[in-house]
């Protein structure tokens, strides 16, 4: 839940995501999807939420600003808050289990959200 140094040479791609009915486009990379699941999952509950009502607050902050509007840093940080929340809603309350079982992180891998869209 905290920014993530990548390698900047891994494959990324970019997906869109429907968030507060508004339409982002994130860019994704496997090292990250993966870091900010164990991020999340690893997190105690009560600080998870804090930060995810946060992230929702910046969230509609962005949102309320217009998409369209948002540039530069602004924009980046808009579309970390929305991988955030899409993260989040993958993990659909599972964080707990998701400790303790390795296939249910996988399952989350393997969402159509997070995976590289084959041409």
């Amino acid at each position: 839940m905290s920014d993530i140094e990548t390698n900047d040479d891994e494959f990324s791609w970019d997906t869109t995501v429907t968030l507060q009915g508004i339409e982002v486009v994130v860019p994704l990379k496997k090292s990250v999807i993966q870091q900010e699941i164990d991020d999340q999952v690893s997190i105690k509950g009560s600080h998870r939420k804090a930060i995810l009502r946060s992230t929702i607050k910046k969230f509609s902050m962005g949102s309320k600003k217009g998409v369209e509007n948002l540039n530069g840093d602004a924009l980046k940080e808009f579309q970390w808050n929305a991988f955030i929340l899409l993260i989040d809603d993958v993990i659909a309350n599972q964080h707990m289990a998701m400790r303790n079982d390795p296939a249910l992180v996988e399952k989350a891998l393997s969402d159509p959200r997070l995976v590289w869209p084959e041409k």
